[in-house]
């Protein structure tokens, strides 16, 4: 369906506002995003869009093939729905601010640590990374160097999900499995599961800013989860015996976290 919207209390602008918060998303299963590249990423990983607000001389942007979705007669709960807007009320829409072009809402991938090959590849554990934009950068990143997967924990992570880490990963959130509320111990408890029936497990290592073996001279074997936590403390003490890799550096220490998880991933992908 393509129709026009007068304001800001029509249904699918109050829905963009609400999603802007982890607690909508989480109980509608929906989420935000807002932009033609994200867009355009959505759909080229077939993510199961639901609206779409734009700006009436931005419709014919939209990517090949979405107008010609909207055209079709299936009910509105199955398929996308085009809202043409004005500037001001797709600026009401917007969680980022500026100048909106877009703002679409698409159901929210959702994986199980079930789910994810751990010991087939490089994968990130975020530990307390509160930073929406780092968490998305670092998604991006695992992307672009071969990652099969990057999990969340429950606490001090910031949501994967949410519109600045949208973002920030400009749509990997979409090609890469993203597992959410993650404790250490679950993960823990699935390396040993796996281990206990012979399929490839995972080692754990944890990215030290402090101390560590050399990141360049590591070997590490095809699986590995990659620990990551906040800037200020480092992850958090729950990995007790896990083997600590360190980026060295010049002077001082200078690299956030998303830059260092850069790091990271790129020396493993270059050494695999």
């Amino acid at each position: 369906m393509i129709r026009e919207i007068a304001g800001r209390q029509n249904h699918s602008v109050k829905l963009a506002r609400k999603l802007q918060k982890k607690k909508h998303r989480r109980e509608r299963g929906l989420l935000v995003c807002e932009g033609m590249d994200l867009l355009s990423a959505a759909m080229d990983a077939g993510a199961a869009l639901r609206d779409v607000l734009v700006r009436k001389d931005l419709l014919s942007a939209l990517p090949a093939g979405l107008i010609d979705q909207a055209k079709e007669d299936a009910p509105v709960a199955s398929g996308v729905d085009i809202g043409i807007c004005d500037a001001e009320t797709l600026e009401y829409a917007s969680s980022l601010g500026g100048a909106a072009d877009v703002v679409f809402t698409c159901v929210e991938p959702a994986y199980s640590l079930g789910d994810v090959a751990l010991g087939s590849g490089v994968s990130f554990f975020l530990d307390g990374v509160g930073d929406p934009g780092n968490v998305g950068t670092l998604v991006r990143s695992l992307v672009a160097f071969g990652g099969v997967a990057m999990m969340c924990s429950p606490g001090g992570t910031a949501d994967p999900y949410g519109p600045k880490a949208m973002r920030a990963g400009m749509g990997a959130q979409f090609v890469l499995p993203v597992v959410v509320d993650v404790a250490p111990s679950d993960l823990l408890a699935r390396i040993a599961v796996l281990a206990s029936r012979g399929d490839e497990a995972p080692e754990v290592v944890v990215a030290d800013a402090h101390s560590g073996d050399d990141l360049r001279t590591v070997g590490l074997h095809a699986g590995v989860v990659v620990v990551l936590g906040s800037e200020r403390s480092g992850a958090s003490g729950e990995w007790p015996g896990a083997r600590r890799v360190t980026i060295a550096q010049s002077t001082f220490e200078s690299l956030n976290v998303a830059m260092a998880g850069t790091i990271v991933a790129y020396e493993l992908y270059r050494g695999a």
